[in-house]
């Protein structure tokens, strides 16, 4: 029996040991996941091949429009680069598979091709890369495809956004068989040294620094209506401890949902500033169960403002969902009027948010929803659509948006606050939470 050498970064030994459902690596460039997989994959087929297993490795991106966009090179190089390994694999210019045929490489793009996935023959391992984008839908359909007893799904992404379906569903949980670890340029042995003298160029002038090499979030997603807009909130200091001021009413804002999330924000306005105090969002539940939420909430309301859609009758009760609400004792309900176009609503949001303060803790999901709001891309097109693109982000913006059209107090005219040193006259100068001090 002979043994043979496998080089890993040692962060990744314990994830491929032992059982699994699920293996994966998320981190910055340089860090050496994406061939340290590759070469992994390619150990497990030449071992199932061995064992007279059949069946597939499926590899997959969010975007795949030719081979070219595939793991294929990655995986061609891992086995050539392995003496032992190489002997036992023929490689084409757009095939890999076992010298005995038992066992296949394919390669797929889920964004087009998902449903296609469900017709593969049997699927020993599923690889999916660059898996960042990869929608919460796309999972669902996926991982059910993955039916062998022993198969496994192998997922390695690079961060950006914290919430994201792939971040929620492999980052964040705690299931034992879920063999996960973040790995980053410093945990690569073999970090190469033009990486490093580009790594070196990126510490000094790269904004981006702790997301491309670092594996942080981004702190600007590409195409982000208001990220620019609540990082200012947040040198600002407007992102902090907001307490309640029971004197005031507290009006909220919300998206209608059921399958989809259901949010809705929490707004007390005191002087010319716009203080939102609390954020709640789930999914799956029915009016009642909000109208219980806001109940148990200690606040005392002003009006609780609606989308459009408020107005379509429910099909089981023939009421407006308005009508459902206010017989569950939520009223006074506005239903904000529909506008010609949402970018209408969009620029609104914008001119409003100067003038918004954020309780740091209570509405971090609905900040995050507002900073990773962005437009849709189109990948065929490479440039961006004149629309939103509606994922887990657009559900909170959605129901913020409804402030920035229906809320009386919203637009009077105010202007931009102006900073104390300003020179203005007859105007009291406050400071509220942060760093920063406002003429109101």
């Amino acid at each position: 029996m002979t043994t043979a050498r496998i080089e890993l970064p040692p962060k990744l030994i314990p994830v491929f040991e032992g059982e699994a459902d699920v293996r994966g690596s998320y981190g910055g460039r340089g860090s050496g996941k994406t061939r340290s997989f590759a070469k992994m994959s390619a150990v497990k087929a030449y071992q199932w091949a061995k064992t007279g297993r059949s069946g597939i490795v499926l590899c997959c991106r969010q975007y795949m429009n030719s081979l070219d966009d595939s793991s294929l090179e990655e995986i061609k190089q891992a086995i050539e680069e392995e003496e032992w390994l190489a002997p036992h694999f023929e490689i084409g210019e757009k095939y890999i598979r076992t010298t005995c045929g038992r066992v296949s490489y394919k390669f797929s793009g889920l964004d087009r091709n998902i449903n296609s996935v469900k017709s593969k023959s049997r699927i020993l391992l599923c690889w999916v890369d660059e898996a960042e984008p990869v929608a919460e839908s796309a999972w669902r359909t996926l991982i059910p495809t993955i039916r062998g007893a022993d198969s496994e799904l192998w997922v390695t992404w690079n961060p950006e956004i914290d919430g994201s379906a792939t971040d929620k569903r492999f980052r964040k949980t705690k299931d034992p068989l879920y063999k996960v670890v973040e790995l980053n340029w410093r945990d690569n042995p073999a970090f190469p040294a033009i990486l490093e003298r580009q790594r070196q160029r990126d510490l000094e002038a790269n904004p981006e620094y702790n997301h491309i090499w670092e594996g942080d979030y981004k702190t600007v997603v590409e195409g982000a209506y208001f990220a620019d807009l609540i990082g200012k909130a947040r040198r600002d200091g407007r992102i902090c401890s907001v307490p309640y001021d029971p004197a005031i009413p507290v009006n909220t804002f919300w998206d209608l949902g059921m399958s989809d999330q259901n949010t809705i924000w929490f707004h007390q306005q005191v002087g010319r500033e716009h203080r939102f105090i609390d954020y709640y969002a789930n999914h799956g539940e029915g009016f009642a169960h909000y109208a219980k939420v806001l109940k148990e909430m200690p606040y005392v309301y002003g009006t609780h403002y609606l989308p459009h859609d408020a107005e379509v009758r429910e099909l089981t009760t023939g009421k407006h969902r308005k009508e459902v609400l206010e017989s569950l004792g939520i009223k006074p309900v506005e239903v904000v009027a529909r506008i010609a176009h949402i970018n209408e609503g969009i620029e609104m949001t914008r001119q409003l948010l100067p003038m918004c303060w954020f309780d740091e803790e209570k509405t971090a999901q609905g900040v995050k929803c507002l900073a990773s709001y962005r437009q849709e891309y189109d990948e065929a097109k490479m440039t961006f659509k004149a629309r939103p693109l509606h994922d887990w982000a657009s559900h909170g913006a959605d129901a913020f948006r409804q402030f920035a059209q229906g809320y009386r107090g919203a637009n009077t005219g105010w202007g931009q606050l102006s900073s104390k040193n300003s020179g203005r006259r007859g105007k009291k100068a406050v400071s509220f939470g942060g760093n920063s001090d406002w003429i109101v």
